[in-house]
């Protein structure tokens, strides 16, 4: 599949903010004296996670699928393709897909929160998935 049908969404709201803070934290902890100094693997695992946070794509939609990859690093990506998807709802800044695996032929359901979304994101988001899900809106 072409990269320019594909319609990416990033998770990026207060992460300026964390990358500011990290910055400054890990100045700070090197000025301090070698007597008082704190580990310094802490506010650089910060800026680390924070660049690799602003550079993520939360979710991307292609012409037959969505993909969504958790913020939090530990956990994986999942890929659903529209024809399993059975239903989607929008309830307290979530999207809520739910779906069958055709592999597994097993149902479910992939809690999709948005609040980590900037607000200009997340309606381009919702305005897609009406467009695109349109039939399977509860």
């Amino acid at each position: 599949m072409d990269s320019q049908n594909r319609k990416c969404f990033h998770a990026r709201r207060h992460v300026i903010l964390l990358i500011i803070l990290s910055i400054v934290t890990l100045f700070v902890a090197l000025s301090l004296p070698d007597e008082l100094k704190i580990s310094l693997g802490l506010p650089i695992i910060l800026v680390i996670r924070a660049f690799w946070q602003y550079k993520l794509v939360y979710i991307s939609i292609g012409e037959d699928f969505i993909t969504y990859r958790p913020a939090a690093p530990i956990r994986s990506s999942i890929s659903i393709l529209f024809k399993e998807i059975t239903s989607v709802s929008y309830k307290n800044n979530k999207v809520i897909i739910n779906y069958i695996n055709k592999i597994s032929n097993k149902q479910y359901t992939v809690k999709i929160p948005l609040s980590v979304m900037e607000l200009a994101e997340k309606e381009k988001l919702i305005s897609t998935l009406h467009i695109i899900l349109k039939d399977k809106e509860k």
